[in-house]
């Protein structure tokens, strides 16, 4: 069996900013670097800064940093791969960044859906999110919203839980 080379720009990076950071990510090969983002360079450099989002300015300084972490991440994949007996195919998936089309339950709405498998009142649910037995968070305006996983994972631990050991 042959060996294939391949480079490291054939492997999908992933670049996020998380908190106060830029974590690059090759995912296939199960790295990742983060590359922290000094908030004084941002307010020091302000003419310097192009706007990316209402929250977020990126200035000279903190892109100097993000391009040195690219570069430290495909010099790390060559390395990885020259020295790997088995290296995993790059993806080939392309895929566009869009919201979900699944979107989280209101109270209600959560409550109906268990209702479709089980005897369930709203206030029974209140009760569950109050114990942490169903997760859920609070929009700006205090609304509580329940992710749309949390129905199957309720009702798994539901069966669970009343499963008798033989």
């Amino acid at each position: 069996m042959k060996k294939i080379k391949l480079s490291s720009l054939e492997y999908p990076v992933v670049l996020r900013k998380v908190l106060n950071e830029i974590v690059i990510s090759v995912p296939d090969l199960g790295f990742w670097k983060s590359v922290r983002l000094s908030e004084e360079s941002d307010t020091r450099n302000s003419a310097k800064t192009s706007k990316i989002d209402s929250d977020f300015q990126i200035s000279e300084d903190m892109l100097r940093g993000v391009l040195e972490g690219l570069k430290q991440t495909w010099i790390y994949v060559d390395e990885h791969l020259s020295e790997k007996k088995w290296i995993p195919e790059p993806s080939t998936f392309r895929q566009t960044i869009q919201k979900s089309e699944v979107k989280d339950f209101t109270l209600p709405e959560f409550t109906e859906a268990l209702s479709k498998h089980m005897s369930i009142s709203e206030n029974t649910v209140r009760r569950e999110i109050k114990r942490g037995t169903i997760q859920c968070y609070q929009t700006e305006g205090g609304h509580r919203r329940i992710p749309f996983q949390e129905v199957e994972l309720y009702l798994n631990r539901r069966n669970t839980k009343n499963e008798v050991p033989v």
